[in-house]
């Protein structure tokens, strides 16, 4: 039971002897390049496998670690840019709270020689107290109505334009001076007085 299978094939009438040996060398040839084709190995151009990274290895640990310092870091600069966005917008609201403060010419108490002016701020028509000689300042467009963070304040025209430069938003009515249009019925009509007590 010991013979090799070629003896047995042999004595068995199955094959030559010289058909044995050759079957055994072919065998041989193709276990010997089945070796070289493995990786680390030489052999032919072309039949090497690539090579299988071990992603526990030093090279593929310091690669990932690279590629994570580098989310990290986009990540933080991201951030980064929305803090000092933040921080730009609060020190904008700031200034612009001092320039309305600064300026500010609306009494902080009514009297009874007070009226009403009245403004549409969004879409919500809004009221506010003043003495005759502002309301006549506002209409007139030397004065202009700001929203200071959800009070109304007054302040010049010249401080309206800073502000403005600032956050357009924060004006609420600006009257333009408006000249009558030659030819018009405006024109004819600007040289007559408009009575005190007409309210809208």
């Amino acid at each position: 039971m010991s013979e090799s299978l070629r003896d047995q094939l042999v004595k068995a009438g199955l094959a030559t002897a010289s058909q044995a040996k050759k079957a055994e060398r072919q065998a041989k040839v193709e276990k010997h390049s089945s070796r070289s084709s493995k990786p680390g190995k030489s052999g032919k151009p072309g039949q090497s496998k690539p090579k299988k990274v071990d992603p526990n290895s030093p090279e593929a640990v310091k690669a990932r670690a690279r590629k994570q310092q580098a989310e990290k870091r986009a990540r933080d600069k991201a951030l980064a840019e929305i803090r000092n966005e933040k921080a730009a917008a609060k020190a904008l609201r700031a200034e612009i709270r001092q320039i309305i403060s600064q300026n500010d010419q609306r009494k902080k108490a009514t009297t009874d020689d007070d009226v009403v002016y009245q403004f549409v701020h969004g879409k919500k028509i809004k009221r506010i107290y003043i003495p005759p000689a502002q309301r006549e300042q506002l209409i007139s467009g030397s004065l202009v109505v700001v929203n200071n963070d959800g009070l109304y304040s007054l302040v010049s025209k010249d401080v309206a334009e800073q502000i403005k430069a600032r956050d357009p938003k924060r004006i609420i009515t600006a009257q333009e001076e408006k000249k009558p249009e030659p030819g018009s019925d405006d024109e004819y009509y600007a040289k007559f007085e408009v009575p005190d007590d007409l309210d809208w």
